[in-house]
């Protein structure tokens, strides 16, 4: 079994999650195994997106992800900071770097 983290895995989620505060919702759904593709298409990630912008505001920034293995999956939890509230982005990436994964928790429950 590979307990070696993806190296670019925090790249990868700075990455995921400026495409998500900037709307390129087929970039991000375009990463998905096809697992994620047929359970979360782009409309249902739009409206899951704007819910969350709709509560605490605009994505005002985020902080470094953190990096773990996950049994098959390297994890990455990172912060992010809006206008009226702190999320925690969890993004699950196989060795393919495709996206097994993607949550958007309350930070205080993350």
């Amino acid at each position: 079994m590979n307990t070696t983290p993806l190296s670019n895995a925090a790249s990868l989620a700075d990455t995921v999650i400026d495409e998500l505060s900037s709307g390129r919702w087929s970039a991000v759904t375009d990463r998905f195994d096809p697992a994620m593709r047929d359970g979360l298409p782009e409309d249902a990630l739009a409206a899951a997106w704007a819910q969350i912008t709709g509560q605490a505001g605009a994505l005002e920034g985020h902080g470094t992800p953190d990096v773990a293995r996950a049994a098959d999956v390297t994890v990455t939890n990172t912060q992010l900071n809006l206008e009226a509230g702190e999320f925690i982005a969890r993004i699950a990436f196989r060795d393919d770097e495709s996206i097994a994964g993607l949550f958007i928790l309350n930070a205080e429950v993350a």
